[in-house]
């Protein structure tokens, strides 16, 4: 193994595991209420190093973290540019993490300056998820090698199958970030459905928008496990990504049946976001492999 591979491998090692933290961080941030702590941008209340009593923190220390993944994803790119020749793919994937990054510091000033409306927050959110899941996809990469036997191609209904419970799961994010800035989390405190007599409100729309994508997703995740079970030739590593994702799709219902049960424990929440954000990254990581069956781990 060339040595500047080696080298990405532990950069991409490094940064996945950041940017989920931040992403986990950031849950934190909205649970607390902390999200407007700061209400000016790139400064927080008028200075580089504001006073941190306990709300300022949460959020403070989230964009110092920003700062940080910036670095970190920058430092990915050099350590993919370096091995170009060699990992090619991971290249490639380096470039989606640097501009998503860029997008994403942009995103999180919108957010500050729109004073965290719901559709600013559901765009970052999506934007954190995508900054981390190309992270992981960049290291994935950097670990995966061509295999000496080409895999057999899977059919092009699997193909799209998957891409579209991963999009499913991306509109799913979506809709749960508008919900959490929206504060209905608890408009709706039946399961499965509202339970609400008569017209719904508002809130209760927007609450259950996010519960139909989330149920429409585990569906999809399901039908996904399923063709990959029945398909005869397939790569091993699409076939366990499969049962990943499956495995993260049956817990992310339960958590979010049990966050609305518990009246949104914080400790919940958090959970619920990060398990959302490894349900997304085993679907792209199951919809990649899909598309680009001659590889496997070496």
């Amino acid at each position: 193994m060339p040595p500047r591979l080696g080298l990405l491998r532990r950069v991409g090692v490094a940064s996945t595991v950041f940017s989920f933290a931040l992403v986990v961080w950031g849950a934190i941030v909205r649970i607390n209420g902390a999200g407007m702590t700061c209400p000016d941008w790139p400064r927080c209340r008028g200075a580089w190093f504001p006073a941190l009593d306990p709300k300022v923190m949460y959020e403070y220390y989230h964009r110092v973290g920003a700062a940080l993944l910036t670095v970190i994803v920058i430092a990915t790119f050099l350590a993919a540019w370096l091995v170009r020749a060699e990992a090619p793919a991971a290249f490639k994937a380096s470039w989606v993490s640097l501009g998503l990054i860029v997008a994403q510091v942009i995103a999180g000033a919108v957010t500050i300056v729109l004073q965290n409306d719901a559709p600013s927050v559901a765009v970052h959110l999506v934007l954190g998820f995508s900054t981390f899941v190309s992270l992981l996809m960049v290291t994935v990469i950097a670990y995966a090698q061509p295999t000496s036997t080409p895999t057999a191609t899977p059919s092009d209904r699997f193909r799209w199958l998957a891409l579209g419970t991963t999009v499913l799961a991306f509109v799913a994010v979506f809709a749960g970030g508008w919900m959490a800035a929206s504060n209905d989390g608890l408009a709706c405190s039946a399961l499965p459905l509202c339970g609400a007599s008569g017209a719904l409100t508002s809130a209760q729309q927007i609450h259950m928008a996010h519960r139909y994508a989330a149920y429409v997703t585990i569906a999809a995740a399901v039908i996904t496990w399923i063709g990959a079970m029945r398909a005869r030739e397939l790569d091993p590593f699409v076939r366990t990504a499969s049962w990943i994702a499956l495995a993260f799709a049956v817990l992310q219902g339960a958590l979010g049946a049990a966050t609305v049960m518990s009246g949104l424990e914080p400790v919940l929440r958090s959970w619920h976001e990060a398990n959302a954000a490894l349900l997304v990254a085993s679907l792209v990581m199951l919809t990649y492999f899909a598309f680009r069956p001659r590889r496997a781990f070496a």
